[in-house]
């Protein structure tokens, strides 16, 4: 067995870019560099090399390597240490791994801001093309005879009303009547033969309101009342709805006479495929406005109001939608500022959590902000957080007095001066709110 003994010389090592002395120690008489001893420092490290030449280890008499493996050291030269391929492979494969993470996440980044592009000019090509509202139909202004519109020369005797849709929702089935009375139509022939195409379209959706008794503004509180009470009464009357029906009926027949008049005019394969209910332009829009009588002074065509979706879409809305999609438009914002700060929020459970983010005034700021004006969080987890004192001060006021977070869970909280020095750490703390009472834990106390 091999005799070993420590001296205090040393081998200059040199690894990468790394240059240490590593003490070397004489066995049966002759100064050894052990390998263990430089893997000690660099764990890959497999043989030795000197001017580009690698060292065999020492061995016995029968060739075989000598334990523990070590080379005989030469204290004049710089002993370069290698390492296998296999580990240089690994490590030029950890290095493609970053590089290419650094390549998805500048992808999700360059995604992400050419997103908020095309919601940026999808909104200012909406806010241009659509100043008028798109939904609209028409209904005979009094009770009318289907047999009245036999004959071509009666469209014009038959007194129409326009009548537009809250663009309350993507589901037709969720839609209703602007709360309006309508609008008188002038030179009616006129309209109808250059409207009819669209009003196919919106006559079937008005047709679906009427069958699932939804024409009229869901009976939702306060608001929704006083808006139905500016609806139209023709529409609020269940009895009316089967005279409604045929009236209906009627104006589809209108439409139908239309076409085949177009057709039998000989009308283009443009026109024909525009007959199928191709959606109007801005300036067909606007142009609506030429066959209303008396158009509201504020141009609020309707008591609609326009607004844009957090998606960067045009609606025309009542008052009361206006108001919910406004609000569901800030409460978006105040969750994608409270993720931006490094929090978590589930839409479903209403649950925001923040990890080990140093939690600055201006996010408390925004968090007090959107807490006041409504932020739905029932729970909010914090761990392993910094804040400052009197921002942790004005949350929990926030928290406690005019929010409607019910449950506070923070832990390895660390609380710091104005100094931004820690004054003490928060452990464990829960603090649940029901009503005008408030239960809080310490350390599994209750307090």
């Amino acid at each position: 067995m091999a005799q070993e003994s420590h001296s205090r010389k040393s081998q200059t090592v040199k690894f990468r870019d790394h240059i240490v002395d590593i003490q070397t120690v004489i066995i049966n008489g002759i100064e050894c560099l052990r390998l263990r001893d430089v893997q000690l420092r660099f764990d890959t490290v497999r043989a030795f090399q000197i001017d580009n030449v690698q060292q065999a280890f020492v061995y016995d008499e029968t060739g075989k390597n000598s334990r523990p493996l070590r080379i005989v050291a030469r204290v004049d030269k710089v002993v370069e240490a290698v390492e296998s391929m296999k580990h240089s492979s690994n490590d030029t494969d950890d290095q493609l791994n970053r590089i290419e993470g650094k390549i998805d996440r500048i992808d999700n980044n360059v995604q992400e801001i050419m997103c908020r592009i095309a919601n940026v000019m999808r909104q200012m090509y909406q806010l241009h093309e659509y100043t008028t509202p798109r939904y609209f139909f028409i209904l005979p202004a009094k009770h009318s005879d289907i047999k009245a519109i036999d004959f071509v020369q009666n469209w014009f005797q038959t007194h129409y009303k326009l009548y537009f849709l809250c663009e309350c929702s993507h589901d037709p089935k969720e839609m209703h009547v602007a709360p309006h009375e309508g609008y008188s139509i002038k030179k009616g022939r006129d309209f109808v033969v250059k409207y009819a195409p669209y009003l196919r379209t919106t006559l079937q959706i008005v047709q679906v309101l009427l069958s699932v008794g939804g024409l009229v503004i869901p009976q939702l509180g306060n608001a929704a009342r006083a808006i139905n009470n500016a609806v139209p009464s023709r529409f609020q009357d269940p009895k009316y709805y089967k005279d409604m029906q045929q009236q209906l009926e009627m104006v589809d027949n209108l439409l139908n006479k239309v076409d085949n008049q177009r057709n039998h005019a000989g009308a283009s394969v443009t026109d024909k495929q525009k007959s199928e209910g191709t959606p109007l332009q801005g300036a067909e829009l606007r142009e609506i406005q030429t066959y209303l009588e008396l158009v509201d002074d504020k141009r609020s065509l309707g008591n609609l109001y326009r607004i844009v979706t957090d998606d960067g879409y045009v609606r025309w809305v009542c008052l009361q939608h206006y108001d919910d999609i406004s609000f569901n438009n800030e409460m978006s914002k105040y969750i994608n500022e409270f993720e931006a700060m490094g929090g978590k929020f589930d839409q479903k459970t209403k649950e925001a959590f923040i990890n080990q983010v140093n939690i600055t005034s201006k996010n408390v700021e925004m968090m007090c902000k959107a807490l006041g004006k409504g932020f739905n969080i029932v729970k909010l987890i914090c761990r392993e957080c910094s804040i400052d004192e009197d921002d942790l001060e004005k949350l929990l006021d926030i928290i406690i007095n005019r929010s409607s977070i019910r449950c506070l869970n923070m832990g390895s909280i660390r609380v710091r001066n104005f100094f931004g020095i820690t004054k003490y750490t928060c452990q464990e703390m829960v603090a649940e709110f029901n009503n005008q009472t408030m239960k809080v834990r310490f350390c599994n106390n209750n307090q």
